[in-house]
């Protein structure tokens, strides 16, 4: 797997192609890559939301700041998909950052958004079930 790095531009039609993929065109993203002195501390990516108005700001990790010893290396559209997955999600978050129920649902945000990248990139394939 390699890194997957972008400019700015290249984030925000990124952003618009996955709003209508995800069904979120109604939503005011701004969208931006920003230094770890600026984000909140070990994070890939942050999204802040105002539900009742659908706006959103979110922001990717610089490249320059990405951890080189991350089992896994940056990719910033997978980080944009699992921000953007925030969204929907939006309504039902009401956990503390450090709960089980967070973290779990990190991890399936995560988990989705990898999947959705690696379907658009035609990097998974479907087998059918054998009796």
């Amino acid at each position: 797997m390699k890194a997957v790095t972008l400019t700015e531009d290249e984030l925000r039609m990124k952003c618009y192609e996955w709003q209508a993929i995800l069904r979120l065109q109604d939503w005011d993203v701004i969208i931006s890559i920003d230094r770890a002195r600026d984000m909140i501390p070990d994070v890939l990516g942050q999204c802040e939301w105002t539900l009742p108005t659908k706006q959103a700001r979110i922001r990717i990790l610089d490249p320059v700041d990405h951890p080189p010893d991350l089992k896994w290396p940056q990719d910033m559209e997978q980080t944009l998909v699992h921000e953007l997955l925030h969204l929907h999600f939006a309504p039902f978050n009401k956990f503390e950052a450090d709960s089980l129920e967070y973290v779990t649902m990190e991890q399936a945000i995560d988990l989705i958004a990898g999947a959705l990248v690696r379907l658009k990139r035609g990097a998974i394939e479907f087998r059918e079930k054998r009796e």
